[in-house]
C-alpha cells in the first residue's frame, strides 16, 4: 500500500495555493490536486475603445485585497510584480442613492498609506502557482479531478478520475462554493439563494477615480466601482435581481444606466467592456472540520460580495490552518488530529460567521424601500460619518487589522 501523505489539498485556486505556500518549511508531505488546467495567463488585448465598446485589457474578475491579506501574500513571496494590473485604494466612499447620507473612510483612519489593493484574480493565482512550485514539501497536480472519497483509519482515501488513489492524513477542501469535498464527506451547510446575480464588467469613466473605491446602494442592489491601474478605468460589480435585463442592454444603454445609477459620481460612463454574471448565494458549513478533514475558503463559507471580503476570509482561513499544521513537528500530533483542527475552527468560525451576519444585515437594511427604515438608515450613516473613532474601527476592520 502507498504510504499516506500528510496533507492533500483539493482545489488549486487562490486559497488552496495560499495554503501550499504557507506550509513551506513544515516538513509535512503536501499534495494539491485540481480538476482544471494549470494557471496560465492569457495574452491580453491592447486597450482600445470604439464608440461605447471598451476593450480594457483587464480580467473582469478582480478582488479587493485588504492589508492583512497583502501582508500574508508578501510574506510567502506570492505578491504579484508591480507590473501586474493592480491599484492601491486609499479611500472608500459609500452612499445611499435613496437618501442624502454618505460616508468616507480614509487610509489615515487605519493608520496606513492605503486601505487595500484591487488586483486581478488570475494575476494572484499565477503568482501563487509560480511560488508554490518551489515548495520542497509540495507536489502540485492539475487536470486531476476527484471521483470518490472514502474515510479510512487515520484519514481519507481519494480516488481520482483516471484511476489513481491517494491516501492522506488530512484532506483539505479548498475547492470553492460547489465543493466536491464538502458534498462527498456530507458536511452540512446552512444556505439560501439571494435571488440575485452579480453583473461584472470594466468601464471607462469621464473623470479619474483618484484611487477611491466607491459603492452606491441603488434601489435594485449594491453597485461598486473599484479603481484599476488606468485612472479612468473601474471594475464594476453590481448585485441585483435585474441582472438578466442589464445583460440584454446594448453598450450605450448600459453606459447610461450605470451613469444614472451611480449618480454620475465619475461623470459619464463612456464605454463598457464585455460583461459577465454569477449567482449570489449565502452558504456556511455548520462545521469546518471532521477527524482528518478541514474546509477553507468558499468550500466553508460564501458571503454577499457587497464588501468584497470573500477572498480575504479565505486567505485568513489558509493562514490559520497553516499555523496549526506547522505545529505538528513540535508537538508530535498528526495533521488530521482534532486537537489541531479545533484550534483552526475556533480561530476562524466565529470571525467568518460574524462577517456573514454583518453582510446579511447590511444587505437586508439596504434592500427595503420602507420609509421608516430608509430614514433610520440615512440617520445611521450620517452619525457614523461624524464619529472619527468609530470610523477608524470600521476602517481597520475592512483593512483586516
Amino acid at each position: 500500500m502507498q504510504e499516506p501523505i500528510d496533507v492533500l489539498i483539493v482545489g488549486g485556486g487562490l486559497v488552496g495555493l495560499t495554503l501550499v505556500n504557507a506550509l513551506r518549511g513544515s516538513r509535512l508531505s503536501v499534495r494539491l490536486i485540481d480538476g482544471q488546467s494549470p494557471p496560465q495567463l492569457s495574452a491580453r488585448a491592447a486597450g482600445s475603445c470604439q464608440g461605447h465598446a471598451l476593450v480594457a485589457g483587464v480580467s473582469p474578475r478582480v478582488s479587493a485585497i485588504n492589508l492583512a491579506s497583502e501582508a500574508l501574500l508578501k510574506r510567502i513571496g506570492a505578491w504579484p510584480a508591480p507590473a501586474a494590473q493592480q491599484c492601491a485604494y486609499n479611500q472608500m466612499s459609500v452612499w445611499d442613492s435613496r437618501g442624502t447620507a454618505s460616508i468616507q473612510f480614509d487610509a489615515d483612519l487605519a493608520v496606513a498609506d492605503h486601505l487595500g489593493t484591487i488586483i486581478e484574480n488570475d494575476q494572484l493565482t499565477q503568482a501563487l502557482f509560480d511560488r508554490g512550485l518551489s515548495v520542497d514539501e509540495a507536489q502540485i497536480d492539475y487536470d486531476h479531478g476527484v471521483e470518490a472519497i472514502e474515510r479510512i483509519d487515520g484519514g481519507y482515501r481519494v480516488s481520482l478520475v483516471g484511476g489513481e488513489s491517494i491516501s492522506c492524513k488530512l484532506l483539505v477542501g479548498a475547492d470553492g462554493g460547489a465543493s466536491t469535498v464538502r458534498a462527498l464527506t456530507q458536511v452540512k451547510t446552512l444556505e439560501w439563494s439571494y435571488q440575485q446575480a452579480a453583473l461584472v464588467t470594466t468601464i471607462e469613466t469621464q473623470a479619474p477615480h483618484q484611487g477611491v473605491a466607491r459603492q452606491c446602494f441603488t434601489s435594485v442592489g449594491a453597485l461598486a466601482f473599484l479603481p484599476l491601474a488606468n485612472p479612468r478605468h473601474c471594475s464594476v460589480v453590481w448585485s441585483t435581481a435585474t441582472t438578466a435585463e442589464l445583460l440584454a442592454l446594448d453598450d450605450r444603454q448600459l453606459c447610461q444606466r450605470l451613469t444614472q445609477s451611480s449618480e454620475a459620481v465619475l461623470g459619464e460612463v463612456l464605454a463598457v467592456d464585455q460583461r459577465f454574471s454569477f449567482p449570489l448565494r449565502q452558504r456556511h458549513a455548520l462545521r469546518y472540520i471532521q477527524p482528518g478533514l478541514a474546509l477553507i475558503g468558499d468550500a466553508a463559507h460564501t458571503i454577499h460580495p457587497l464588501a468584497g471580503q470573500g477572498a480575504n476570509l479565505g486567505f485568513a482561513d489558509a493562514q490559520a490552518l497553516a499555523m496549526v499544521l506547522q505545529q505538528c513537528r513540535f508537538n508530535g500530533l498528526q495533521p488530521g488530529d482534532m486537537t489541531l483542527l479545533r484550534s483552526y475552527e475556533q480561530a476562524r468560525h466565529p470571525t467568518n460567521l460574524l462577517m456573514a451576519a454583518v453582510m446579511e444585515g447590511i444587505k437586508r437594511v439596504f434592500d427595503t424601500d420602507d420609509p421608516g427604515v430608509n430614514w433610520l438608515r440615512n440617520l445611521g450613516l450620517s452619525l457614523l460619518n461624524q464619529q472619527s473613532t468609530l470610523k477608524g474601527m470600521v476602517a481597520k476592520l475592512a483593512a483586516g487589522a
